[in-house]
């Protein structure tokens, strides 16, 4: 009887092993702050923009390999997590990279009040929606800019882009962007690192034909 409460035990201080292990892997936290974010490329390659305007919509997120909060790196080593919900968090970075190429955000109003994030036309407020363009109570020609996050992780970035203007649908494109594997464990480097995707996104759409064609 003894023995096999013994063998009991070895096997069950296993399982926690085990467990505790597998909790490790999930990783280390890197926390990624909306305020430490600059944009680090030159505003010089994209001087096309400066002086146009942009209303920066609504972000959503819909990618289901992250949380509402956070992503993995692809080897589940770490969390890069962020101080608001990452449509937050990358709307926030958003607005600052505008900005730095020379584009004056546009604010304005939703039914009398702040335009919500998550709006979806003929279902209500909801998680995962891309605010509606007829609603804007934009000005006539600003074009209206949103994102959707569809996949994400350190070394890829998956994302929807829409542009609307005068209430029509303009453009409505995928995008992939990818970065090479970590080189460093590093906590404050992977934050910076983690800062690089945003510009790597940022950048890539302001280079592309279609969103240059129609902005």
């Amino acid at each position: 009887m003894r023995k096999n409460f013994t063998l009991n035990s070895i096997i069950l201080a296993c399982i926690i092993g085990f467990f505790l292990a597998g909790c490790g892997a999930a990783g280390s936290k890197i926390m990624m702050k909306q305020g430490k974010y600059t944009p680090s490329f030159g505003f010089g390659d994209y001087s096309h923009y400066k002086g146009k305007k942009l209303i920066l919509a609504g972000f959503t997120n819909q990618a289901g390999n992250t949380k509402a909060w956070s992503y993995n790196s692809t080897d589940s080593k770490y969390t890069y997590e962020g101080d608001a919900q990452l449509e937050s968090y990358y709307w926030s970075c958003f607005q600052k990279a505008f900005r730095h190429i020379g584009v004056s955000i546009v604010d304005y109003n939703y039914g009398g009040g702040p335009r919500p994030y998550g709006y979806h036309h003929g279902y209500g407020y909801g998680w995962g929606y891309v605010p509606p363009p007829e609603a804007a109570k934009a000005s006539k020609g600003v074009p209206e800019f949103g994102l959707t996050l569809t996949s994400l992780t350190d070394q890829e970035f998956s994302f929807k882009v829409y542009l609307y203007k005068n209430g029509e649908t303009k453009l409505e494109k995928d995008f992939t962007v990818k970065m090479n594997a970590a080189t460093t464990e590093n906590t404050a480097d992977l934050e910076k690192r983690s800062y690089r995707l945003v510009d790597l996104a940022f950048t890539t759409i302001m280079k592309d034909k279609d969103f240059q064609r129609v902005f």
